[in-house]
């Protein structure tokens, strides 16, 4: 992957920063719908793939360079290096397993992930969690996200129904020490998960980070977990 560097000027949009590569400003597409308001801010040096062909945007922001490595902030990366990693066997808590099927339609929302390994199968979605606390935790979310707590107010019914679910936190900064979720920002996510702890829901967190030949770096496929409950 050949990533080209730039510097934020702003985030005009949900989806879009503009940027200066040398003398000429340039409108890149942002994958992840975050705040990210610590990585994208007017100044930080961004990580970016050129668009092949034409379009609205000149290409697709991949990571923020943080001095020594980057935050992989690209979501469709996110999901490619899991499936790579599942792939390789390279997660030992998902041994076995392989994908079955991808944008599993339940219960009027879509799920990551049905994974199979021949016996059991798994309903897994996967969240970004790039947003660093100054503790050093991995956190998810940024920001309030609808989608995120209908996705886990299904799994846990999923789960209670008799399906085998899991969720990923992908923790994709790379100083990262742990994941905790972010309750600040959702209270309502505490009771949710906490409800699939008492479930005994699979809820594991990956870390990975990009490096500046563009090399994806899978540091731990089983990072420590904090939730408190």
């Amino acid at each position: 992957m050949e990533l080209r560097r730039a510097e934020v000027i702003r985030r005009d949009t949900r989806v879009t920063v503009l940027a200066r590569e040398g003398r000429r400003e340039i409108r890149l597409h942002l994958t992840n719908t975050g705040r990210l308001n610590d990585l994208i801010y007017p100044g930080s040096e961004i990580l970016y793939v050129r668009r092949k062909h034409g379009g609205r945007t000149s290409g697709r922001v991949v990571g923020v360079w943080l001095k020594d490595s980057a935050a992989l902030i690209d979501t469709i990366l996110h999901a490619k290096m899991f499936e790579k990693a599942l792939e390789y066997g390279l997660i030992p808590w998902l041994e076995g397993y392989e994908i079955k099927k991808r944008e599993v339609k339940i219960h009027g929302s879509r799920f990551d992930y049905l994974l199979s390994n021949g016996l059991d199968e798994i309903i897994l979605e996967v969240k970004s969690a790039v947003y660093l606390s100054s503790d050093g935790a991995a956190m998810y979310p940024d920001t309030i996200s609808e989608r995120g707590v209908r996705h886990f107010e299904i799994l846990n019914r999923l789960k209670q129904a008799g399906w085998n679910t899991s969720i990923v936190f992908i923790a994709a900064h790379p100083h990262a020490l742990y994941f905790r979720p972010n309750f600040n920002v959702d209270l309502r996510l505490k009771t949710i998960l906490c409800a699939s702890l008492e479930l005994e829901i699979l809820i594991k967190s990956i870390k990975m980070h990009l490096e500046e030949d563009g090399s994806i770096v899978l540091d731990e496929a089983d990072l420590p977990i904090l939730i408190p409950c």
